[in-house]
């Protein structure tokens, strides 16, 4: 099955991307790839775009950077490879592809392609983000670099970080120089409080729905009634969905409606959202994490803990919180990307590992 990974089930080139957007790129495709699901050991089929600069590769080809998005949905037709501009995501995409790389960006198991999406289950989409750079360099041979930066936000984030620390062994074959996470949904484990005490924030009630539709595809044990009622457990279907009308339903949700049933599915919640907390094991390469300081999704403490036990690991995290930023917009802008450039150069990396910050 190791064997595998990375192979192509089958490929066309992208259709319908937006052509203001296809002017400015080399190549672009749409293709399935074998991964391996993080939470059985099963082979799976993942789906993602794949896109190379114009012109010449450099000596040693094209550096890759493996793109992880952030929340889409949960359903099969929530993957960016289906949507003429990429569900937003296409300029920064063609950003990163007109600066000289290769990118390599997954929908993750289960969107875009059949099969069921275990939302924030780590190692499944450490996989997956592995196995695109697999994918990528076999969809175009020699001309790609085995050298590759990981780069998410939100579950993203979550997800580049989890790469990271799976690279070592996973990611065999490959050199990963380091990653970028921009609020990283680290450790979510803080929901299980929120949630049995009625304190979660709005935007927290909105996630729990996802959440535990998550949880119940990893752990088949997992009972959603345990969870959802009224509206969340209702209308679970929309809530997870890409349908375009979905908002009318986030707004009906309530702290009430995403309670744990009772103190031992609390305690259950506890301790799998505990089970699925990054860091799991020490990094591979250096971390580059910025969250923002109003973030009121995932809480700038619960980042901030995550980072220090990265630190603790012995890992090199340069982690930066934006003062007055919010979930979606903590990105420092060229500071992130100088960064990046620098680790594929290959330069020492920065670290501001306990200090104040």
């Amino acid at each position: 099955m190791r064997e595998a990974r990375g192979t192509i089930v089958e490929s066309a080139p992208l259709a319908g991307l937006d052509e203001g957007l296809r002017s400015q790129i080399g190549a672009a495709r749409r293709a399935v790839y074998r991964s391996v699901s993080g939470f059985d050991g099963a082979a799976t089929e993942v789906s993602g775009t794949f896109f190379l600069p114009s012109g010449k590769p450099p000596a040693g080809g094209w550096p890759v950077i493996s793109f992880a998005h952030g929340t889409t949905g949960l359903t099969n037709d929530c993957g960016p490879s289906e949507s003429p501009d990429l569900m937003g995501y296409a300029s920064s995409v063609i950003s990163l592809v007109t600066s000289g790389h290769a990118v390599a960006f997954t929908d993750y198991q289960g969107l875009g392609h059949p099969g069921r999406h275990a939302y924030l289950e780590p190692r499944s989409a450490a996989f997956d983000i592995i196995d695109a750079v697999r994918a990528l360099r076999n969809l175009y041979p020699g001309i790609v670099s085995d050298k590759w930066l990981a780069l998410g936000g939100s579950q993203g984030g979550q997800a580049s970080w989890a790469a990271n620390e799976y690279a070592g062994d996973y990611g065999d074959g490959l050199d990963l120089v380091g990653t970028i996470a921009f609020a990283p949904a680290a450790d979510l484990s803080g929901l299980a409080d929120g949630a049995r005490n009625g304190t979660l924030t709005p935007d927290q009630v909105g996630l729990m729905p996802s959440v535990i539709a998550g949880l119940e595809v990893a752990q088949p044990d997992f009972v959603v009634s345990d969870y959802l009622r009224g509206p969340a457990a209702e209308h679970l279907g929309k809530l997870i969905s890409c349908d375009e009308d979905k908002e009318q339903y986030f707004a009906q949700l309530r702290p009430e409606q995403v309670r744990p049933a009772s103190a031992a599915a609390a305690d259950r919640l506890t301790e799998i959202l505990d089970t699925n907390a990054l860091p799991q094991r020490p990094l591979a390469a250096p971390l580059y994490v910025a969250n923002g300081s109003q973030d009121t999704l995932i809480l700038p403490e619960w980042v901030s803990a995550a980072v220090s036990r990265a630190c603790s690991r012995g890992g090199t995290v340069e982690h930066k919180e934006m003062a007055g930023r919010g979930h979606v917009d903590p990105d420092p802008g060229a500071e992130a990307y100088l960064w990046m450039q620098d680790r594929f150069a290959g330069k020492a990396a920065p670290s501001n590992c306990f200090s104040d910050r």
